[in-house]
């Protein structure tokens, strides 16, 4: 009887992880399909120094773009 009982535990416990597997690798499988998120902005040159900055934290004026409102008033020759 105990033999029977300890076959059929294994048989159990074979199950749980084989299923367990399957599921992970169905995840996995997903995952790969899915396009990954891009989070790339385009980059612009502030006008003064160079430096690139991306163009939603970037200033605007005269057509042209800045890393800082200094660099604007600077090219405007405010400054």
């Amino acid at each position: 009887m105990g033999r029977i009982l300890f076959w059929v535990l294994l048989g159990f416990v074979a199950y749980v992880v084989w299923r367990w597997w399957n599921v992970q690798q169905r995840v996995q499988d997903q995952r790969a399909g899915e396009p990954k998120p891009t989070a790339e902005e385009p980059m612009v040159p502030c006008d003064v120094c160079g430096l690139n900055v991306p163009r939603s934290e970037a200033l605007a004026g005269n057509g042209r773009w800045y890393c800082s409102d200094e660099h604007r008033r600077r090219a405007s020759g405010q400054a």
